[in-house]
């Protein structure tokens, strides 16, 4: 069984309290061990997997792969980059 709570800290950090089952716990600790990892590093090394894995990042994406041309003199730009970046078909991306 987890419980899960948060705090705000700040705009920019939250603190995430939760409830493990003692073998849940026992496991999860005895696999951060082996790994020389707090129980803290874990958890953000966990949601990071999670979080990979459920928004893949496509390394050959236009986005990452052209260089910034500078000024473009297009004057929609910012509501539009998708479909420069992307052509027509990906337009409703977002």
């Amino acid at each position: 069984m987890i419980y899960l709570f948060t705090c705000k800290v700040s705009e920019m950090a939250k603190v995430v309290q939760t409830f493990l089952e003692e073998e849940e716990y026992r496991a999860f600790k005895e696999a951060l061990e082996k790994r020389g990892l707090s129980i803290r590093e874990g958890l953000r090394l966990a949601v990071e997997k999670l979080l990979e894995s459920e928004f893949k990042i496509d390394p050959e994406d236009p986005f990452f792969t052209q260089k910034p041309l500078g000024r473009s003199g297009l004057s929609d730009l910012s509501r539009k980059h998708d479909k420069y970046l992307y052509g027509e078909k990906n337009e409703a991306v977002h």
